[in-house]
């Protein structure tokens, strides 16, 4: 893919920032609209799956060989989205998102391990950057972010299933985007009621649901405004922009959190928090604006290197 057809994976990932920076806002109201939190928003994920299924199902083995061939990364991008979600709901927003965003370190580290991506001085200083203005957001002073609750630690998980995930979808690159959208709602729902009942913070897997108009409209805004949206810009960009890069363009999402956790919640965003987001926004254009030839793009970069399925995958790559 060349510089200019790629333009369109990484405005994709701009795009889908936007969805995810602004997630928190239905996750949260579903827990405060006493609608049984965690359940409710089980069910969220459910009704993405509920639309796909019947498309699924029709496609038939085509989509059985996407399953099979998708599931590793389905897994581990279900397990990073679960995590997420839920320390979004336990924790302080910022410090979730902020523990997320070690991804870049992951994904570039698994991309030069595995793709045998190289790290290039344009690279480094994107991540620098990056990691300049989380630094900058917490203050000097607070150090480096290392997780201090449970949610914390969500965060900091969230982003290495997410980077391992991204590798993996690479393997599954020639798949539809049809499967590599419903892969990750067949996961999502299980594995995210099972992260609701790790115990710390605010757990609320166990809370009672109690039906709530206001509760229903966010739910479907969740289900079909936030996930199937979202899931859909972000594989689809997955299968064009390499981990790394992702990661850093990713980024963005810092600062629409950041900006509408401050607006819309008692959250602080002063010149400390606007210093770190010019830096994070400066790790992007620096990413975006990147210009060197390239030798080998992520459609024919050898899979060999990549984790691997079980046998039974190589068996299922047909023509979608």
């Amino acid at each position: 893919m060349d510089r200019r057809s790629n333009r369109a994976p990484q405005l994709a990932v701009l795009v889908s920032t936007l969805l995810w920076g602004t997630l928190w806002i239905p996750v949260r109201r579903l827990h405060e609209a006493g609608s049984g939190g965690a359940a409710v928003t089980t069910l969220g994920f459910l009704l993405p799956l509920a639309l796909l299924l019947p498309a699924a199902l029709a496609r038939g083995r085509r989509t059985r060989a996407g399953l099979r061939e998708l599931r590793f990364a389905g897994f581990w991008l279900a397990l990073g989205i679960a995590l997420y979600v839920e320390g979004l709901v336990r924790g302080q927003i910022a410090r979730v998102i902020l523990l997320f965003y070690l991804t870049p370190v992951w994904g570039t580290l698994l991309a030069r391990i595995v793709l045998r991506e190289p790290i290039t001085g344009r690279r480094l200083a994107t991540i620098a950057l990056g990691f300049s203005g989380m630094l900058a957001i917490f203050g000097i002073g607070a150090g480096i972010p290392v997780p201090r609750s449970a949610a914390d630690g969500m965060g900091l998980a969230a982003g290495f299933a997410w980077a391992i995930a991204l590798l993996g979808f690479q393997r599954g690159r020639s798949r539809p985007l049809f499967d590599r959208v419903f892969v990750q709602f067949v996961f999502l729902a299980p594995i995210f009621f099972a992260v609701t009942l790790l115990p710390g913070d605010a757990n609320t897997a166990r809370a009672a649901v109690q039906p709530d108009a206001r509760a229903a409209a966010w739910l479907l805004a969740f289900a079909l405004l936030w996930m199937l949206p979202v899931i859909a810009l972000t594989v689809y960009a997955a299968r064009y922009v390499d981990p790394g890069r992702f990661a850093i363009l990713l980024m963005f999402e810092i600062v629409v959190g950041l900006a509408t956790a401050a607006l819309l919640t008692d959250e602080p965003f002063g010149a400390r928090e606007l210093a770190g987001a010019i830096l994070v926004m400066g790790a992007i254009a620096v990413e975006i604006g990147a210009v060197r030839p390239q030798s080998r793009n992520l459609r024919s970069s050898s899979p060999a290197a990549l984790p691997a399925s079980p046998p039974s995958s190589s068996s299922s790559r047909r023509p979608a």
